[in-house]
């Protein structure tokens, strides 16, 4: 029996929420393995772009396994919705299984991975194969179904429609898992929901298998009007193999090159939140999802594929360049409605117009394809690991050489290439329309590569900006704000409270001071989000002190420590002090280092990322990094201070406090006793104290320092009476996803 060349409106609708379903677990399970390698590998952005490298790798290799499977597998061939659902149902089981021990198992995978002091190849080598090892074997699977799927469709307009939908489901999986299932359920729990969806595609695929049959081998060939695709001669000759395999690596490696820029303009105009994170996601895979549903309507009409590509390319350069003369208003903006523009123009119309490239390349694979669904692998194979290519050379090298603007203008190149290509190969089919876009566009592209278009314009203040530079890390600026203050920002989030600010300098050298008062013993102290470098300066200033750890995770932080003298007391000097680049936690799950003193001091609890250091798992480590006796001590704020203070005391039982900013605290939390050990040495050799208290604005030293920790000892009495709202751990996230007081508490959290 031959297929016929249009699957049935019902079965197209059913093929359809499968793919849909598909995607949304997909990227559910991406959300909550990025949170856990976080956890494990450090939340850098090199540990996420290892994350993200690998798991389109599976994608790559189980396309390209699935396409030559097709070629050679009798029984796959013939009963592709059967296999699918049973490719779904092993992707649920063993996704499931990967993310129950990412965070049932964190000590063994954290004796595998690498210290991040090690030499940076070494580091993304063992960040590499640990990934691997634990999810090859789901996301190979992931990229098995596609090509599955696309055995049970003739029309080729059908399957770039089937590839829309997929993605549009990625969109909303990436919006669930964040607003939803990590909520509500915690991490695990969120998996188990996502397996159970895979579970549910697979009973629903196996009882709907006989209703499928599938196409046999050339029934594609015709479009269900009738009409040879390749109508026109010219188009015939040129979109052959080679060129529809080049096309689908440009526009991978160009879609995820775009995007990389895509999310940091978005956090840039809508804030620091996970929501924004999955928002911007979900925003970009919806546009390329619904271009790639357009592409069948397209192809309906009288433009060939050719003249689509062509004007997808157009549209893109000339959208860029009105991004790039709205950027500086909109960045600056405070009327909302700019803001959107530069976002539809930047963003969505873009994401749209490059959404396009990739199914019209699936829609017009060459006549001579053997097995359509083999093709659609290969095509689906290539235009992932391209895309794998542009995550990589893009993260890792172009941003940080190039900067935000400049990648943009480096696409822009690859567009003009593209774009200069179909023009001349079909300069005796163009239209008066054609050249007048195609010189629009050329337009455009001189003003994507003008000098001043290629660095993102400052987000606030720009005329008192002391320092500006931009790396994978994101855009970080030093703002003047007079009478020897700085603010200082990466991206639109204020890394430290104001430099040069009494309060500030009061604060981050009381966490030196307050646990050293405590301590049984001064020798090695560890110092996690140095920022200024405030506190280890501090640390440095007493003498019994002989070793600092200082662990800083934004690079350009510590290039610019001397900005912050003499308030840092030249910290980057001083020879007890060590200097490390890295994520916190992660340094301290594999340092082999015991310290006297461990503190921590971040910006924002709310913080991706930044959130894990309140969780009862690290206050478990932390515990277990300290020397008999030893203090931890670390700065608690915000409306959920209570439960802050509750997620401390449940792991260290002896907790005392002094008051920081505004109705903050800073906390020591200790196993045994707190006693001030060291009140002697601060009377004898500090002159009562005054010798390091003073400089702070405590001019009777150790007496007014008392009278704090007394104030502090009825705060906490305050705050034990109190319940707490949540427990916050490493499966259960639950002052990351917390929902902030007021309009924009999804959105922005510290300023």
């Amino acid at each position: 029996m031959t297929a016929p060349t249009t699957l049935s409106r019902p079965h197209f609708r059913f093929l359809c929420a499968l793919l849909f379903c598909t995607g949304m677990t997909s990227l559910v399970f991406q959300i909550i393995w990025l949170r856990g390698f976080g956890i494990i590998l450090g939340s850098t952005i090199y540990s996420m772009s290892c994350v993200i490298t690998v798991f389109m790798l599976g994608l790559a290799l189980g396309s390209f396994l699935m396409s030559r499977l097709l070629k050679r597998g009798r029984w796959l061939a013939e009963h592709p919705l059967a296999a699918y659902g049973s490719v779904e149902a092993l992707v649920g089981l063993s996704a499931l299984l990967v993310t129950w021990t990412l965070f049932t198992h964190q000590d063994f995978y954290l004796s595998l991975s690498s210290s991040p002091t090690a030499p940076l190849l070494k580091l993304l080598l063992t960040q590499f194969s640990l990934c691997a090892a634990l999810i090859t074997v789901p996301t190979t699977l992931m990229g098995m179904t596609l090509p599955l799927v696309s055995q049970l469709v003739a029309d080729r307009r059908q399957v770039s429609a089937l590839y829309g939908i997929n993605t549009i489901g990625g969109a909303t999986g990436s919006v669930i898992a964040s607003f939803v299932l990590i909520y509500y359920l915690g991490c695990i729990r969120a998996g188990t929901v996502a397996a159970a969806v895979n579970g549910l595609i697979f009973c629903a695929a196996l009882l709907a298998s006989r209703a499928f049959p599938p196409v046999t081998a050339g029934a594609g060939e015709e479009l269900s009007g009738g009409t040879v695709e390749a109508t026109v001669p010219a188009e015939g000759q040129l979109l052959g193999r080679p060129l529809l395999l080049s096309l689908a690596v440009f526009s991978g490696f160009i879609a995820l090159s775009c995007e990389i820029t895509w999310t940091r303009f978005l956090s840039l105009c809508f804030g620091n939140r996970v929501y924004v994170t999955s928002i911007t996601l979900a925003l970009i895979l919806l546009f390329m999802g619904q271009a790639a549903r357009m592409s069948g309507a397209l192809l309906r009409g009288p433009n060939p594929v050719w003249r689509i590509l062509l004007k997808s390319c157009a549209l893109t350069l000339i959208s860029f360049a009105v991004a790039f003369l709205l950027e500086r208003h909109a960045l600056q903006a405070t009327h909302p409605g700019l803001v959107v523009l530069f976002i539809l123009v930047m963003v969505v119309f873009p994401a749209t117009a490059l959404g396009l490239l990739f199914p019209l390349t699936l829609a017009a694979r060459p006549s001579r394809a053997d097995n359509p669904a083999s093709w659609v692998g290969l095509v689906y194979g290539v235009n992932t690991l391209a895309s794998l290519v542009g995550s990589l050379a893009s993260g890792y090298v172009l941003i940080n050489l190039l900067g935000s603007n400049g990648l943009i203008a480096f696409n822009s190149a690859l567009l003009v290439l593209t774009l200069g290509g179909l023009v001349y190969a079909f300069r005796q089919h163009l239209r008066p329309a054609d050249h007048a876009l195609a010189a629009a566009a050329g337009l455009g592209f001189l003003a994507v590569i003008l000098p001043r278009s290629t660095e993102v314009p400052p987000v606030v203040d720009p005329e008192r900006a002391v320092v500006r530079s931009e790396d994978a890390h994101g855009i970080f600026s030093v703002v003047s704000m007079g009478e020897g203050r700085l603010r200082v920002l990466n991206n639109r989030t204020d890394l430290v409270y104001l430099y040069g600010d009494p309060t500030t300098q009061y604060v981050q050298e009381s966490q030196a001071y307050f646990p050293a008062l405590y301590a049984p013993r001064l020798e090695k102290v560890l110092n996690i989000g140095s920022g200024y470098g405030i506190t280890a300066g501090a640390f440095s200033r007493v003498a019994e002190v002989r070793s600092i750890d200082a662990v800083e995770i934004v690079p350009a932080l510590v290039e610019h420590a001397r900005l912050f003298s003499p308030g840092n007391h030249r910290y980057f000097d001083n020879p007890r002090i060590q200097v490390h680049v890295t994520d916190g936690r992660h340094f301290l799950a594999t340092t082999p280092e015991r310290y006297d003193i461990i503190s921590i001091n971040l910006s924002d609890p709310y913080l991706p990322g930044a959130s894990s250091f309140f969780s009862r798992e690290f206050y478990e480590l932390t515990r277990a990094r300290l020397r008999p006796g030893g203090v931890m001590t670390q700065h608690i704020f915000g409306p959920d201070v209570a439960s802050l203070y509750h997620g401390i005391h449940e792991v260290f039982p002896h907790v005392k406090a002094i008051p920081a900013y505004g109705d903050g605290l800073t906390i020591i939390a200790s196993m045994e006793p707190l006693q001030p050990h060291q009140r002697e040495v601060f009377l004898r050799q500090y002159d009562e104290g005054r010798a390091l208290l003073g400089p702070i604005g405590l001019k009777d030293g150790l007496a007014g320092f008392e009278k704090l920790i007394a104030v502090g000892d009825e705060r906490l009495q305050e705050l034990a009476a109190r319940a707490p709202e949540f427990r916050n751990s490493d499966d259960m996230p639950s002052l990351e996803f917390r929902r902030l007081p007021g309009k924009l508490g999804l959105f922005h959290s510290n300023n």
